[in-house]
């Protein structure tokens, strides 16, 4: 017998976030069953390739050069199945389609368009 693994992402238009450059954006991402994501890997995407924040069993594990020290999330908000981020001080390059990925479970990402003007 042989399972196969679909990769599912939704993507929801009217999440689009618009912010002013040098602004904060805070992009949504969690679980339905708000179950604790502590100890779970999370992967932050940027255009499918870039890591924003890759978070694994409560530590933080990669993260492109571009996004260090401007991107948080919440210790508490992770407890609770929220694994939203905000990214500080955005810039224009930070533009984009970000992916929250949960590697291993069903609801495995949410995109979020992201547009700094």
């Amino acid at each position: 017998m042989t399972h196969t693994l679909i990769n599912t992402c939704f993507y929801l238009p009217e999440t689009k976030i618009i912010v002013l450059e040098g602004r904060n954006a805070t992009l949504p991402c969690s679980l339905s069953s708000r179950e604790s994501i502590g100890l779970r890997r999370i992967e932050w995407m940027k255009d499918g390739q870039q890591e924003v924040l890759v978070y694994d069993s409560s530590r933080l594990s990669g993260q492109d050069p571009q996004f260090k020290d401007r991107v948080s999330y919440s210790e508490d908000g992770l407890r609770n199945g929220n694994a939203s981020i905000t990214i500080r001080d955005t810039k224009v390059a930070d533009s984009g389609i970000y992916t929250c990925k949960f590697p291993g479970r069903q609801e495995i990402c949410v995109m979020s368009p992201l547009c700094v003007i």
